[in-house]
């Protein structure tokens, strides 16, 4: 099947890893959260005052709940009305709610071409903190390092399976971050993936002509439990702040299961529900 870039992905062996890379492979995600979102939430809707309360809430949602992974307009609108509720006052919230609850495209290029028609200063002030995270993560370091055994694991599964490594963002920007962390040979294709339904994206990938019983999908939110799901394929969790111990598991007990035919049932089962209890 041909790539966005161009390229060509031609399935090799008999079992394919979909990895997900932010969060999973490397500890973006909480840097992300710490020094691009929760600043300029802070920053936009003026709440100094209140830093080390939102801060906590932001944190918490973004990183230990099962909003993890959630769409930023649905993360900024959970996150303040946690915030209300503690008596902290976010000016145009509710605007913000009605605007995300209404079913509309819920992403930056959709809200700009609405602020641009006239939608009001609540939706213009969303567009405002949108804008400041994107400013913010085009100028965070691009080069990450690998949680140790995630590299360890995926060295050994690439004999013996293909991988496609998985995040949101533009080509380029993905390809660069995968190869400068040191993990260019550890992947046939390196996708990048936007809004909320990945499964779009990636589709043609699971239709390659793999069993559903060979193919895993690798990942830290219930968003990607739900890509699993949709593709037919089998799903890994990766707990956070356990990242060392799950690729470990997955090296270790996991690939051996998933390669010998005893991964599907039980122990799928006992995996998904330790993701369905970590993330509150």
């Amino acid at each position: 099947m041909q790539m966005t870039n161009g390229e060509q992905f031609v399935r090799k062996r008999e079992f394919l890893l979909c990895v997900d890379i932010g969060g999973t492979v490397l500890d973006t995600l909480r840097l992300q959260q710490e020094q691009a979102f929760c600043p300029a939430l802070i920053e936009t809707f003026g709440l100094e005052e209140n830093r080390s309360a939102v801060t906590n809430l932001w944190m918490q949602a973004s990183m230990e709940s099962r909003m993890r992974g959630e769409n930023r307009f649905r993360m900024l609108v959970h996150v303040c009305r946690l915030a209300q509720e503690m008596q902290i006052t976010v000016p145009g919230i509710d605007e913000i709610c009605a605007w995300v609850e209404s079913g509309s495209e819920l992403t930056h290029g959709a809200l700009a071409a609405r602020v641009k028609r006239g939608a009001g200063e609540s939706l213009a002030r969303a567009l405002e903190w949108s804008r400041d995270v994107n400013r913010r993560l085009n100028v965070m370091p691009k080069e990450y390092t690998p949680f140790p055994s995630a590299k360890s694991c995926l060295a050994a599964a690439h004999s013996v399976s293909d991988i496609i490594a998985v995040d949101a963002g533009t080509s380029a920007g993905v390809r660069a971050i995968w190869e400068k962390s040191g993990l260019a040979g550890y992947a046939d294709a390196v996708i990048p993936v936007q809004g909320t339904n990945r499964f779009d994206a990636l589709a043609g990938f699971f239709r390659e002509g793999y069993l559903p019983s060979h193919m895993l999908v690798i990942g830290d939110t219930l968003g990607d439990a739900q890509l699993a799901q949709q593709a037919g394929a089998l799903f890994f969790p990766i707990l956070p702040g356990c990242e060392e111990i799950c690729w470990q598991r997955l090296r270790e007990e996991g690939l051996l299961k998933f390669l010998h035919g005893s991964y599907a049932g039980a122990y799928e089962a006992k995996l998904r529900n330790a993701q369905s209890s970590f993330l509150v």
